[in-house]
């Protein structure tokens, strides 16, 4: 059996390849969200108007028309700074090691860089609250599933789509939701569902298991996943789940988002320029500044796992 210990090997009778980590970086779904127009974007942050319909509609009106005028709407998305936090390599721990250490490095603060926007958009995205009717957080009322956590149900995702269409946003092949693992486990051992879906082949691919884009909605999955605590209210990105927090699936309008990052710095302080330390050392760490929001608080949504009474 293999073991694993701190440290790294400095002989050469080793391995050359570094072991991969057992990480999802999968962020996907990012790509269909709203870039931000280049002319928009200014030092404080992206500038939108929007006009509000209020044009009304008569018949057999037999009154004179009055002219009103139609108000506008500003919004604001000001920028935000994302960092990795330093890593130091000295030259003592890198001197015979039978891969590039620094390089290494390098790789794995893009991979944390990833992984790290991919869950700060789902986490900003989502609403804070449960009881914005605009934005719908919606709890499953599926079965048990022996934890205390009811299922996503097909009855839920028919219930929810219900919820969406209230909404009447205008581009219905716009909206796309991030399925959290157990709710695309859910759907498809769900009997309503299957019975459904069974004589057309298109709910989930048999072969990979991915749910299919069904029922207006387009699915991602992601193992990366929201959470919210038993009162409604979002949990803190990162934070431990309690015995009535349940992950969620993200729901979002793609046109109400807007989604920009600059170019990636890769700030490095090479050892030759240590000076003072008995064992120089390299600093690594990535910086950037973006703008990641929904632009207006309509439009984005959650199903979050019943608890069980």
């Amino acid at each position: 059996m293999a073991t694993i210990a701190d440290g790294s090997w400095l002989t050469q009778f080793v391995s050359p390849q570094l072991l991969a980590e057992f990480k999802n970086y999968k962020d996907d779904f990012i790509g269909v969200l709203k870039g931000a127009p280049a002319s928009a974007i200014t030092a404080d942050g992206i500038r939108f108007n929007k006009l509000i319909n209020n044009v009304g509609f008569l018949v057999n009106n037999t009154s004179e028309f009055t002219a009103k005028k139609m108000t506008g709407k500003k919004i604001f998305v000001d920028w935000e700074k994302y960092d990795t936090e330093p890593t130091e390599v000295d030259d003592s721990e890198i001197r015979y090691l039978a891969y590039d250490k620094r390089s290494a490095v390098r790789v794995k603060h893009a991979e944390a860089f990833k992984m790290g926007i991919r869950d700060h958009v789902m986490w900003k995205l989502a609403p804070s609250v449960s009881t914005d009717a605009n934005m719908p957080v919606m709890r499953t009322s599926g079965a048990n599933d022996g934890t205390g956590r009811l299922r996503l149900s097909f009855a839920d995702l028919v219930k929810y789509l219900e919820k969406v269409k209230n909404l009447n946003l205008p581009n219905e092949q716009e909206l796309y939701m991030v399925l959290c693992p157990e709710h695309e486990t859910d759907l498809i051992l769900d009997r309503d569902s299957a019975n459904y879906f069974a004589d057309k082949n298109i709910f989930f691919d048999v072969t990979t298991g991915k749910v299919r884009s069904v029922m207006g909605f387009k699915f991602f999955s992601n193992n990366a996943a929201l959470a919210y605590a038993a009162d409604g209210t979002k949990k803190a990105k990162g934070a431990a789940l309690g015995a009535t927090d349940r992950r969620a699936s993200l729901f979002f309008y793609a046109p109400n988002t807007v989604y920009h990052i600059e170019s990636v710095k890769i700030l490095y302080s090479p050892e030759t320029t240590d000076t003072k330390s008995a064992d120089p050392k390299s600093i690594f760490r990535t910086q950037t500044y973006g703008l990641i929001d929904r632009i207006e608080e309509i439009g984005v949504g959650a199903i979050v796992s019943g608890i069980a009474v």
